[in-house]
């Protein structure tokens, strides 16, 4: 449960790095793109940790 919380809390600090930077420059496109790459990345994660327990 820890490893899904850590995961969780460093892809959101990377997120909310990230993000503000994106809509400051009105970068609308980079934005998405990074926005499906990070949700892609975070799934794979906590199915991989996920799968770890079983």
């Amino acid at each position: 449960m820890l490893k899904i919380l850590l995961i969780i809390l460093i892809f959101v600090s990377l997120f909310a790095w990230e993000v503000p930077q994106l809509i400051k420059r009105k970068e609308m496109k980079e934005l998405i793109v990074f926005s499906l790459l990070m949700l892609i990345g975070l799934a794979l994660s906590l199915l991989t940790v996920i799968r770890s327990f079983i």
